[in-house]
């Protein structure tokens, strides 16, 4: 209980923060979609400084049930005070998007997130638009917030209970997203296809994958049904017993002091500090090269200045690193031809001669997708 109100103290001053900076923003959008009788609204929530660090993409982390707006609300508050804690490290920068859910009499929030059951004998509110509701996501919400704001192409799904039930599905099914949390997940649905469906997934595919999987204290003598433990129990037991490449990080939580419905804020507080530094530890989608231009303005540097990153062709973080070439405008320039994701610094030499940019995120400068490959910095 302690840590709990430490966080939400800090929480306050994040929210405190965003409404005190021009540049960190919560925004909504409503969207209309052929296949559903409403409009939807989403949140979408940039961190502070977005628009001056223009040179940084960002992830993108889709939070369920944001109707309610407390889960999507905590989810950028831990992330921000995460980042905050310290000043000087090296963050991954997130734009969080929190997707609503209707929950009327007509139209159930179950509806989004359960596909029509195998033998299924009649139509329900409470089921039967998963379908449609991950097309919306990937034509309507994807396309929208790649097209306007600078993603980096990478992916976390947050979901609980059968939002939880949502993103596994789309792991199972389609790989909607790169990365998922999902806290207290409903396995029993459809005679526990879910579980079947989660179990038989090709973790061996070669795509690298975080999850973080989490139950409270439901059970019969809390009044859930025991197949609810024990489609848990049969999930975490299949997968801890099979082999997972590592490449793939997969986390099984309990948290039998905590219930269904106050899981939320303690789970992710375990969850999102601990994937903000999986993301750290970049591994190269492949072996293949890409063309890259950079360009630094540095008008006060004297002397040389060089490059040095998280590959061979840079110098592996040496910071004598890469000669850049100087140009008669006091700007530095070079071209090569890198692995993605590559990070990267500017030094003179020293790290202690290291060049910050203005118009990027703190520490790691970075470049993730192959349409995003030149870059203009300007130093501090």
């Amino acid at each position: 209980m302690k840590r709990i109100i430490q966080f939400l103290l800090c929480f306050l001053a994040s929210i405190l923060t965003v409404q005190s900076q021009e540049t960190a923003q919560v925004v909504s959008k409503t969207f209309h979609s052929p296949d559903f009788p409403f409009d939807r609204e989403i949140f979408i929530y940039t961190p502070p400084y977005y628009n001056e660090r223009n040179q940084s993409e960002y992830d993108v982390v889709y939070v369920f049930d944001a109707q309610w707006r407390a889960e999507f609300a905590l989810t950028y508050g831990i992330l921000e005070v995460c980042q905050n804690m310290d000043v000087d490290a090296d963050i991954f920068p997130f734009i969080v998007v929190g997707i609503t859910s209707p929950t009327t009499p007509e139209y159930q929030r179950s509806n989004d997130f359960l596909p029509v059951p195998t033998n299924a004998t009649y139509q329900s509110n409470l089921y039967g638009n998963y379908e449609n509701f991950k097309k919306f996501l990937r034509e309507d919400v994807f396309t929208y917030i790649n097209s306007h704001y600078r993603t980096s192409g990478h992916t976390l799904a947050i979901g609980h209970s059968l939002g939880a039930s949502f993103v596994l599905n789309a792991l199972a099914s389609e790989d909607t997203f790169d990365d998922y949390i999902a806290l207290s997940p409903n396995f029993i649905e459809d005679n526990f296809k879910l579980a079947d469906n989660f179990i038989n997934y090709d973790f061996n595919n070669g795509k690298p994958h975080f999850l973080f999987l989490t139950m409270s204290n439901e059970s019969e003598e809390t009044g859930w049904p025991a197949e609810w433990r024990q489609g848990w129990d049969l999930v975490k037991s299949k997968m801890e017993s099979a082999h997972i490449p590592e490449s793939v990080r997969i986390f099984f939580k309990e948290y039998p002091h905590l219930t269904h419905m106050t899981c939320f804020v303690e789970c992710l507080m375990d969850a999102l500090p601990l994937y903000s530094m999986y993301r750290l530890n970049t591994t190269f989608n492949n072996d293949k090269l890409y063309p890259v231009h950079i360009t630094l303005d540095a008008p006060y540097a004297e002397g040389d200045v060089y490059i040095t990153g998280n590959q061979e062709s840079i110098i592996n973080w040496n910071p004598m690193g890469l000669k850049m070439n100087k140009n008669e405008d006091n700007t530095y320039s070079i071209d090569l031809n890198l692995r993605l994701p590559a990070e990267f610094k500017f030094t003179q030499g020293s790290w202690e001669s290291q060049i910050i940019p203005a118009n990027a995120c703190i520490g790691n400068l970075r470049i993730y997708s192959p349409e995003k490959t030149t870059k203009h910095y300007v130093a501090n």
